[in-house]
């Protein structure tokens, strides 16, 4: 009777979940951070719910018990690694998985007391994974998921200034606004020989970024026109990533898996408008920040050119005692001193992340249900691909997670699993300009089912 009470919780908690998520999209609140501003904005957290709460370990990760290989029961979901496309080799159940992330950031200022909170929810990923044949180990997944954000509204005021005479002109307000992001669609095949492993991503990756900068004078007794500096711009482009894994036994309960994978330098086509414009606010608009144009100095629509996205790599392992615990070490890298939009490098710069992770199952058959539980704990650390005020930024974050089993139905093939990460990140240190903190609630589901199973009996 507890785990039928577990199961009605665990149901109860995906659709308040899933309410949560979609009040918090409709509400004003949003992601305010200026480091979106640089490259393509902030990357997001590109890694399964099942693995985040391990600091996203995902070069060496595989969900698979071989004991189960070919049989037509398998006795847990499955958790599709879209990290490495070689983990799909292993699928042995048809999987769908969801990811929802519900997200609190700080923004400080060095030397001043006063903070900026945001709270706001997104979709993390979308997708499917299917077994095309568990005999010769042929697995595929299709899926979309976000990858980079930008959103950012910031205020300056200062003084203009003659450039010849030094002569004080009067007192400014500047806005910096952007929006935008990007995405990526995209299906990938893993194919196994053995305990070797290889598979690729390939798809569509796609974006948009709206940036604007409006200056207007400030006066009390005279009006002027303000003036609106803004760029639109869209692109797309394919998308290829290929992944390896070697899975070697060490004895009857141990298990290293040992994988990496690389993403090509790609080159995606670009359009943009350009537009040099005075304003006035619009008067009757219940946005302050709608504009009213009042007269066009220079305007371009359609300007084509070439986004480059850098080449990056990550290796990594997994160390796994069956049933009990698994502990991993990726490392990743990204030349971002590649990346061009419009043939304009922007204040982008390599870097390097490191994690490590591990989880724990107490009892994975025990009769009691927190024993039946996953546990997780990570941390990752490197340098943030931004350069912000002339210093590369530094990031880290510390991750805890639960895999929580939700007891399938009587005579059901179907089973399903719901993760939960939390996770505190920040960027930058004590002595840098800016400091952002953020604290993350991610869940996941993973609903896996037999599928293409002929029946025995009627």
């Amino acid at each position: 009777m507890r785990s039928v009470h577990i199961t009605r919780l665990l149901n109860n908690l995906f659709f308040t979940v899933l309410l949560v998520v979609l009040s918090l999209g409709r509400s004003h609140a949003q992601e305010n951070s200026p480091f979106t501003r640089y490259g393509w904005g902030n990357l997001v957290p590109s890694t399964p719910i099942a693995t985040r709460g391990m600091a996203g370990l995902g070069a060496g990760y595989v969900d698979y018990d071989p004991r189960y290989d070919l049989k037509v029961q398998y006795p847990r979901s499955q958790t599709v690694n879209f990290l490495n496309p070689a983990s799909y080799a292993k699928l042995r159940m048809t999987s769908f998985d969801i990811g929802l992330d519900i997200e609190n950031q700080t923004l400080r200022q060095l030397n001043n007391v006063d903070k900026y909170k945001a709270s706001f929810a997104n979709i993390s990923y979308v997708q499917l994974g299917i077994p095309l044949s568990r005999k010769h180990s042929l697995g595929m997944v299709f899926g979309l998921r976000p990858i980079s954000r930008v959103n950012y509204n910031i205020q300056k005021r200062g003084r203009e200034y003659n450039a010849e005479t030094g002569a004080n002109i009067d007192s400014t307000l500047t806005t910096y606004e952007g929006n935008g992001g990007s995405y990526q669609a995209y299906a990938g095949l893993g194919k196994s020989f053995g305990g070797f492993s290889v598979g690729v991503n390939a798809g569509y990756y796609f974006g948009s970024k709206d940036l604007s900068t409006r200056k207007e004078i400030v006066n009390d007794s005279v009006s002027y026109y303000k003036g609106n500096f803004k760029t639109r711009q869209t692109f797309g482009g394919l998308y290829l990533q290929g992944g390896v894994q070697y899975a070697a036994k060490l004895s009857s309960k141990m298990r290293l898996v040992v994988g990496g994978t690389a993403t090509i330098k790609q080159e995606a086509h670009s359009s943009r408008d350009v537009t040099k414009e005075t304003f006035v606010y619009a008067a009757n608009s219940s946005s302050s920040s709608t504009i009213s144009p009042v007269d066009s100095m220079y305007s371009s629509a359609g300007e084509s050119g070439i986004v480059v996205f850098p080449t990056s790599y990550t290796a990594g392992f997994t160390l796994e005692r069956q049933d009990k615990w698994l502990v991993g070490v990726d490392f990743s890298q990204s030349n971002w001193n590649d990346y061009r939009d419009f043939n304009v490098k922007d204040s982008v710069a390599n870097n390097w992340k490191l994690k490590i992770g591990g989880q724990f199952v107490p009892n994975a058959f025990g009769t009691k249900y927190w024993g039946r539980v996953t546990y997780r704990l990570g941390v990752s650390f490197g340098p943030d691909y931004i350069h912000y005020a002339g210093k590369q930024m530094s990031q880290y974050n510390l991750s805890a997670g639960f895999g929580l089993p939700v007891r399938p139905n009587r005579f059901s093939n179907q089973y399903s699993t719901v993760n939960l990460a939390l996770e505190y990140g920040k960027r930058g240190g004590k002595n840098d300009l800016l400091q952002e903190s953020l604290f993350r609630l991610s869940v996941g589901f993973s609903l896996s089912d037999l599928w293409f199973f002929k029946k025995k009996y009627d």
